[in-house]
C-alpha cells in the first residue's frame, strides 16, 4: 500500500425536527481522508486542522484500531492525511464521520468484508444512537433504532429538492454536556407531542406534503433544554422563517442551527449570517442538498 487510498465520509445532521436520537439527514458536505500502510502520522487540514488530535487518539485511528480487534487483527500503522469540509465546532456530524473513515479504514488496511450493515452496528455501538451514522453511511434521510443488543436502519422517502441551510458558529457545546442538560423522564404531554410530530414528519416526507411539514419540526425532547445556552439560536431561526424557511431545528446538539426549505436557501444562508454578524456571532454558513450517497471506499 505504497500509494494513497481514499475515504469519503458526508456529514449528517441529527434529531431532525422531532426525530431526537432517531432520524438523520446525510448532507452534501464531504471529509477526504487519505491513508497508507506507513510510519504513524495524521494531518489535518480544513475544518478542525488546529484542534484535532494528531495522535493516535484520534477518533478516526481509534475507530480503525477498535474495529481491527473486533477482528483480531494486528494494529499495521497508518500515515493519515485528513481534508475536513464538515466544521468541527458541533452539529452536523464530524465525530460520526471519524467513526466511519476507522471503520471503513480497518476494512481496507486488513482485507475485512464487511457489509454495510456490520459497518452500522459497530458505528452505532460507538456513537450510542445511529442517527448520524445511519445516514452517513447509507445516505438520504434514516430512522434508526435498537431492539435488544441489534440497531435497525429505515430509509425514509424524501423530495430530493430539499435543501439544509445552516448556520454553524464557533460557540463550543461538548455533546457530553449537552446530553447531562437533558431530563431523565418527561411528562406524558411532551411525549405524545413528540409521537405526532415525529409521526408527522415521516408522513410528511413520504407523502411530499409539505403544508404541515413545519409542525413536524416542533420538539420537546431536547430543544428546550439546550436551546438557552445556544447564542443567538432564536434570533437567527427567526431570520431563517422570515427569509422562506420551512422550519428551523437544532442539528445535533448544537450550536448548529439548521434550516429546512425547497428554495430560498441562498437568501435564508444570508439573512442567517447577516442576524448573526448582528449579534457579533462568528461562524459559517453552509447550504447544502441531502446526499443520497453514503460514505465509501474510493475504489482503485
Amino acid at each position: 500500500m505504497s500509494n494513497f487510498n481514499t475515504i469519503m465520509v458526508p456529514a449528517s445532521s441529527a434529531n431532525l425536527g422531532s426525530g431526537f436520537d432517531v432520524i438523520g439527514a446525510c448532507l452534501n458536505v464531504w471529509n477526504e481522508i487519505n491513508f497508507r500502510k506507513s510510519k504513524f502520522s495524521i494531518e489535518n487540514r480544513g475544518f478542525g486542522s488546529k484542534r484535532l488530535q494528531t495522535s493516535k487518539e484520534n477518533l478516526i485511528y481509534r475507530s480503525y484500531i477498535h474495529t481491527s480487534n473486533i477482528y483480531g487483527k494486528k494494529e499495521i500503522e497508518l500515515s493519515i492525511r485528513c481534508q475536513n469540509s464538515i466544521p468541527t465546532s458541533g452539529g452536523l456530524g464530524s465525530s460520526s464521520s471519524a467513526i466511519i473513515a476507522g471503520i471503513l479504514m480497518a476494512c481496507s488496511v486488513h482485507n475485512i468484508d464487511l457489509s454495510t450493515d456490520d459497518i452500522f452496528q459497530i458505528a452505532s455501538d460507538i456513537e450510542g444512537h445511529p442517527d448520524n451514522v445511519g445516514p452517513a453511511l447509507y445516505g438520504g434521510i434514516t430512522l434508526g433504532f435498537k431492539d435488544l443488543e441489534k440497531w435497525y436502519i429505515s430509509n425514509i422517502k424524501y423530495n430530493k429538492n430539499l435543501k439544509v441551510v445552516s448556520f454553524v458558529s464557533d460557540q463550543k457545546i461538548l455533546t457530553n454536556e449537552s446530553r447531562a442538560a437533558l431530563p431523565d423522564t418527561i411528562s406524558r404531554e411532551d411525549a405524545v407531542y413528540n409521537i405526532t410530530r415525529s409521526a408527522l414528519l415521516v408522513n410528511s416526507l413520504n407523502t411530499n406534503d409539505f403544508s404541515l411539514l413545519k409542525y413536524a419540526f416542533q420538539d420537546k425532547l431536547h430543544e428546550q433544554y439546550r436551546t438557552p445556552t445556544i447564542k443567538g439560536f432564536s434570533t437567527i431561526s427567526n431570520a431563517a422563517m422570515n427569509a422562506g424557511a420551512i422550519s428551523t431545528y437544532l442539528s445535533g446538539s448544537g450550536p448548529t442551527i439548521s434550516a429546512i426549505t425547497l428554495d430560498k436557501e441562498v437568501t435564508i444562508n444570508y439573512e442567517m449570517l447577516d442576524a448573526a454578524n448582528k449579534l457579533h456571532l462568528h461562524g459559517n454558513g453552509i447550504i447544502s442538498s441531502i446526499s443520497e450517497k453514503g460514505a465509501y471506499l474510493v475504489e482503485k
